[in-house]
């Protein structure tokens, strides 16, 4: 098997093959070739230690990154190239980091200490791909599975879990049995990472292609990152405008949202407050009143909990807190001038998505979302009257009614502003001058 390697790559490789050492790429970049896919960046491995790197680029920029565990970083041009020195881990007592690592000279031992077998392959233009865990066969057949004993790789490092999780939904892979029991035996030992860590692989999970059919099959996973949302796990809903239970709504939700990260956090936390808001009739119709506000809460919890930036914070609170509101043709610029575009186009989005997840007959109301998508698109390139500074009169205008500068003037603005976005007023300087008048009277 031969793998066309950017030049800078070959390059590094060429020139540690030159001084005399073994030089491969490995991981996530062979496995992605081996796929057919694009790699995003490029690791590799030699049996050089990190002096003898040094070296071997004498003149180049090179950045003691992780000598701890033999790793440096060449500055090639504009792509920066991590060499780590093959090695053998110590025992992981904190349950995320080796205690000590030993340099070897044998890429197989190297690859030994890897997660799972579709990343424990190397590759050298010189020698070829190295493959002792039979991973091209494992990328055949869309099958993750551990390296070795899957319960001594998951006790190793409990992010390896969260990492089968991701990696199931970015590549569309399922997980064999035995690595599968081993996670969901091992999930209580991820209260261990940190959450800005836990939050990176959700990050990347939501964003996957088959998030949704990771979700579904290892659900629990999920639940033990965040237990607040366990609850949500087969709670029924017995309305004729669902056709799926809490969770498979949810799923099917994310399903239909783009691959946006906060319309995706919106999807899966959108109706996490129905479990604790639930009421039943005597004939067992399902009722959720007053969820979307306890959905907020429960994502401004999931968020603070991940340590989330605030911007993704916001976004997803204020999504989840408005999703079950109305927006139509009537009210579209209130919204307008309330969210802004950017915010209202995901609004209606994960309205639209969570609509196409209800039952079939709701599907002519998930498009008419879209619909209004290029409505508020087509108002804000009209010049739409959308705030203050829009209105046709200003202060000193209304001042010359006699109305003081002060807490009434800006009152009358603003009173002016939503007659205008409730459609009361055309935005023009006579209309509003003679209903400030009116106010003014009154």
């Amino acid at each position: 098997m031969q793998i066309l390697l950017p030049a800078p790559v070959a390059d590094a490789l060429s020139r540690l093959e030159a001084c005399g050492h073994e030089a491969y790429v490995v991981g996530g970049c062979v496995r992605d070739s081996v796929l057919g896919k694009q790699p995003h960046e490029y690791d590799l491995c030699t049996s050089a230690r990190p002096q003898e790197v040094h070296a071997c680029f004498e003149g180049e920029r090179i950045v003691d990154t992780g000598l701890k565990h033999g790793t440096v970083t060449l500055i090639s041009g504009d792509m920066p190239l991590e060499i780590t020195t093959f090695r053998n881990d110590g025992t992981y007592t904190d349950g995320r980091h080796p205690d000590s690592v030993r340099f070897s000279d044998s890429i197989e031992e190297d690859l030994k200490r890897r997660d799972f077998t579709v990343n424990a392959m190397a590759y050298s233009p010189r020698r070829g791909l190295v493959d002792p865990y039979d991973g091209v066969q494992a990328c055949r057949d869309r099958r993750l599975m551990a390296v070795g004993n899957p319960t001594a790789r998951f006790t190793e490092d409990a992010l390896r879990i969260l990492r089968a999780l991701r990696f199931s939904a970015t590549l569309g892979f399922d997980i064999e049995p035995a690595t599968a029991q081993a996670m969901n035996t091992l999930a209580h030992n991820m209260d261990k990472l940190s959450r800005e860590r836990v939050a990176r692989e959700l990050n990347l999970l939501l964003m996957g292609e088959h998030a949704p059919q990771a979700l579904r099959q290892h659900p629990h996973i999920l639940f033990a990152a965040l237990p607040q949302l366990a609850p949500m796990h087969h709670t029924p809903q017995r309305t004729r405008m669902h056709r799926w239970d809490l969770w498979e709504h949810t799923l099917q939700t994310i399903r239909h949202t783009p691959r946006e990260l906060a319309l995706r956090w919106a999807a899966l936390l959108h109706d996490s407050g129905k479990p604790s808001t639930a009421t039943y009739d005597p004939d067992g119709t399902s009722h959720f009143r007053g969820h979307p506000a306890v959905s907020a809460r429960i994502a401004a919890d999931c968020m603070a909990s991940l340590k989330q930036s605030k911007q993704l914070s916001d976004t997803v609170i204020t999504l989840v807190r408005h999703h079950d509101d109305r927006v139509g043709p009537d009210n579209l610029q209130k919204w307008l001038s309330r969210l802004g575009l950017e915010l209202l186009r995901q609004l209606l989005q994960l309205q639209h998505a969570d609509l196409a997840a209800h039952a079939p007959y709701m599907a002519p109301q998930a498009d008419r979302s879209l619909a209004l998508i290029r409505a508020a698109e087509e108002r804000v390139a009209s010049g739409a009257c959308l705030s203050i500074g829009d209105l046709q009169i200003d202060g000193r205008a209304l001042m010359a009614l006699g109305i003081p500068q002060g807490p009434e003037l800006g009152h009358t603005l603003q009173w002016l502003l939503d007659a205008v976005l409730s459609g009361r007023v055309q935005n023009e300087a006579d209309a509003l001058l003679a209903l400030a008048k009116e106010r003014a009277r009154q």
